[in-house]
């Protein structure tokens, strides 16, 4: 079998509150996760073990990175279907910033099962590569669903959500690394939001307007942006070419700034590029994810 190879999109939280705290020791969440146009990509091939190469260099031991457990993880799953030899060489392009809140490993890791279920042909539909996704991390799932959904519990219940409105999009991630573990410390002792469920009402319903999109929201962007002056910089950056929003996305420590004018989103990009680690003009993705 030939090489196969498939993008890997990055991701945003459009809104993000943080209900309760479960026994598990995770907190419910409401989400709204949209895909983007830009990402990582990622080849595999037949091989006679499981391995990963990247044109970076991968941190850390090749075991532990994400698009090794899915392939482990799914080979894992089906002894009766694979021999033990049966393997698989992935080629890892990465573009998507480790640590900034826009999902690359867990796009990685999602499309890494894709392509292993059609190398070692397992056929197994999507339904059942999204049972196994949130082994692998809690919004693994998003990206074998589809580019726009609402998503509750740790991130893996989804349900669809209509395409949003065709903003130009600037990502600009700051020179700092925000630590989700402490991120969640940050909401230790506030009231846990009510709003997502008049949000999903409202977005059903309003989702072609750009104006609705001035009200987004994330819980985490208060106090992580009263952290670090880095964050706060890029936003005041962001902020001067009035963008019909800005936000932070998920913990951080990627923030996103919405424009209805192309020319207002490349001037922007250009003027904030040189204040982050990582920037980038991109598109909210509506088609399919495969």
């Amino acid at each position: 079998m030939s090489m196969k190879t498939h993008s890997c999109p990055a991701k945003l939280n459009l809104f993000l509150e943080i209900r309760r705290k479960r026994e598990d020791g995770y907190h419910e969440l409401g989400t709204l996760f949209q895909a983007l146009e830009f990402g990582d990509t990622l080849s595999a091939e037949p091989w006679d073990r499981i391995e990963v190469v990247s044109d970076r260099e991968i941190p850390g031991r090749a075991e532990d990175n994400l698009v090794y457990k899915a392939a482990q993880l799914l080979h894992s799953h089906y002894p009766d279907r694979l021999k033990p030899h049966d393997g698989i060489r992935f080629s890892l392009s990465k573009r998507i910033p480790t640590g900034a809140g826009l999902g690359g490993g867990s796009s990685d890791a999602a499309t890494a099962l894709r392509l292993a279920n059609a190398i070692w042909r397992l056929n197994l539909s999507n339904e059942e590569l999204r049972r196994l996704a949130p082994q692998l991390g809690a919004d693994v799932a998003f990206f074998l669903f589809q580019p726009t959904a609402f998503a509750e519990g740790r991130g893996e219940a989804l349900s669809p959500a209509p395409d949003p409105f065709p903003f130009h999009v600037v990502i600009a991630t700051p020179r700092c690394h925000v630590e989700t573990a402490w991120a969640y410390q940050q909401l230790h002792g506030k009231p846990f939001g009510n709003h997502w469920q008049t949000f999903k009402q409202l977005y059903a319903g309003q989702a072609n307007h750009p104006e609705f999109y001035s009200g987004l929201h994330n819980d985490f962007e208060a106090p992580i942006s009263a952290h670090f002056k880095e964050i706060r910089q890029v936003q005041e950056i962001l902020n001067a070419f009035c963008p019909v929003k800005t936000l932070l996305t998920g913990s951080g420590a990627s923030l996103f700034a919405l424009f209805q004018d192309e020319k207002t989103a490349q001037n922007c990009l250009e003027q904030v590029e040189n204040h982050c680690r990582f920037s980038t003009l991109t598109r909210f993705k509506t088609d399919p994810f495969f």
